[in-house]
């Protein structure tokens, strides 16, 4: 399948996008020439990385952090800033990476075109798209993602309640695993969580460049939006571990309470087992073995030991 690429470019108060494949662009390159811009690419090609290189200066170092890394970050050079997301849409195992080359007057975006998509459909809403640049257009990208894991925190702490109520009713080698899962996804979003609150940082330390001073307060809400989730992340993780904590000990006390039973059952059968084996001496002469009631005998001996045994522990609270 042919790389495509979409162009979004203002027109009056409203924007027009125009699709076109990758190898056309690279043909006609009026098409990208027109600031402001917004472009996002499918995928990284050889044609692709050619006219990023050409037209907007774009470093090879870049190009091989957004081919190969596989985490949040963020660099900043002459003419641009490169930032990577890698973020969950939906669920941790449908983690997307997007790549995004900001500049002044130009935005690169290469990634999903679901993304790219409710971005479009968010500044198609603005009434002035493209004023003051390109700002806008990332911070509704960023908020997009943002929002996106808000919606996998909600998810994991509705899975983690659930695991809780079902905790105190079964413990099961199926719901341990289904612990152990949830805790990696935990582990998973706060990473990711962690990285992405870390390059929102570094971000902000370079946007002013970029930023007019008095929009630069909505990317600090959207670093103070993932801090929240981050510590909700860190919070459902203690959480999930206490949880585990607690499933251990009912673990335990089950596997406790079986020993204690068994326990109870061989040192009531051990004096019996005893008596019974002495008695199966091939000896004559044994105490009540030649009386014709001395099976009785040694029957009533043996439930009278049992008795004092089942009172003794009762006694001591273990039965």
């Amino acid at each position: 399948m042919e790389n495509l690429a979409w162009v979004v470019v203002p027109s009056g108060d409203g924007i027009t996008t125009v699709t076109s494949t990758v190898s056309a662009v690279a043909e006609n390159r009026n098409i990208i020439r027109k600031r402001p811009c917004w472009i996002h690419l499918r995928k990284l090609d050889e044609t692709a990385e050619e006219v990023l290189r050409e037209e907007f200066k774009i470093n090879d170092l870049s190009i091989e952090d957004c081919r190969t890394e596989a985490r949040s970050k963020v660099e900043a050079f002459e003419e641009y800033i490169f930032i990577l997301v890698v973020y969950y849409d939906g669920g941790i195992s449908r983690q997307k990476k997007l790549c995004i080359f900001w500049g002044k007057e130009f935005l690169l975006s290469i990634g999903s075109r679901r993304l790219f998509e409710e971005a479009k459909r968010e500044l198609s809403l603005e009434e002035k798209p493209f004023e003051g640049g390109t700002e806008k257009l990332l911070w509704i990208i960023k908020s997009i993602i943002v929002e996106k894991f808000k919606k996998v925190t909600d998810i994991l702490e509705e899975q983690a309640d659930e695991i809780e109520a079902q905790v105190f009713k079964r413990q099961s080698p199926e719901l341990l695993e289904d612990i152990s899962d949830l805790s990696y996804e935990i582990l998973m979003l706060r990473r990711s969580l962690k990285q992405f609150r870390d390059s929102l940082k570094f971000l902000l330390s370079y946007s002013p460049k970029l930023v007019n001073p008095e929009n630069i307060h909505y990317f600090r809400d959207l670093l103070d939006e993932v801090s929240v989730l981050y510590d909700r992340a860190e919070t459902l993780h203690e959480f999930i571990q206490n949880v585990l904590n607690v499933f251990s000990s009912l673990i335990n006390f089950k596997l406790n309470d079986i020993m204690k039973t068994l326990t109870i059952f061989v040192t009531i059968l051990s004096p019996l087992t005893f008596i019974t084996g002495y008695y199966g001496m091939n000896v004559e002469n044994l105490p009540f073995a030649s009386k014709p009631y001395g099976v009785i005998l040694i029957s009533l001996f043996m439930l009278l030991i049992t008795a004092a045994f089942l009172y003794y522990f009762k006694k001591k609270r273990w039965v």
